[in-house]
């Protein structure tokens, strides 16, 4: 799992190769919940970050062939199953803000996941959306679209898409796809080429950041 991460960082770093970085909080999701125990019967409590999570790394993995790298904090392991063959860290509390900043700088998309209130939510706020870092970061967020406007979240992160809207385990949110897009061009560059656009800013003014799909920016906006 902690091999693994590395690895993915290490191929950014030498050939330049686009990886998704999965961040956050956890909770419980009666709806994934639902729609698993179709499949199976004894499915217990489903953590909507791991539901969450894994859509994100079997669609990017599986269908555009792209890495997602996670980030836990140390002593998660005793309330999230985390799967041993994902790419994850878990960071001690001395070094984790310093790490968690220096993760997102290079990241080519983050999925900053907004469940319930746990230690480092702010910090991991706080950095996401300083600089260039909010129109890479998609917010997903168990709110009604109404409140997300209501309370201008989408003044700090112009990507954010409320939770209810993912379908399970099928699809992501449109907002995703023009992040992806991105990813799957930087990917297409030669390894040559690419290796020497491992500095964000370099890498930035070559790929510049999509918009997003302004929904909700608007002085008047009505739910549909």
């Amino acid at each position: 799992m902690h091999e693994a991460a590395l690895h993915v960082i290490a191929k950014y770093h030498q050939e330049g190769e686009p990886f998704s970085l999965f961040l956050s909080s956890w909770s419980f999701d009666q709806v994934r919940k639902e729609a698993l125990e179709i499949i199976d019967e004894r499915i217990g409590d489903v953590q909507v970050r791991i539901s969450l999570e894994r859509q994100v790394r079997i669609l990017l993995k599986h269908m555009h062939d792209l890495e997602t790298v996670s980030v836990y904090r140390e002593g998660d392991a005793s309330r999230i199953a985390m799967p041993a063959e994902w790419p994850a860290l878990t960071l001690q509390e001395k070094d984790w803000r310093v790490q968690i900043k220096q993760l997102v700088d290079v990241a080519d998309m983050i999925v900053l996941f907004w469940g319930v209130t746990t230690p480092g939510l702010a910090d991991e706020w706080e950095i996401c959306s300083s600089g260039a870092n909010p129109l890479k970061t998609v917010l997903v967020i168990p709110e009604s679209p109404t409140n997300i406007w209501l309370y201008q979240i989408h003044r700090t992160f112009p990507r954010v898409v409320p939770l209810h809207e993912i379908p399970p385990m099928f699809a992501l949110h449109s907002e995703f796809d023009p992040l992806i897009d991105r990813m799957k061009k930087i990917k297409s560059v030669a390894t040559k080429t690419r290796s020497g656009l491992v500095d964000p800013n370099l890498r930035l003014r070559r790929f510049p950041m999509p918009p997003t799909l302004g929904r909700f920016d608007k002085e008047l906006w009505v739910e549909a």
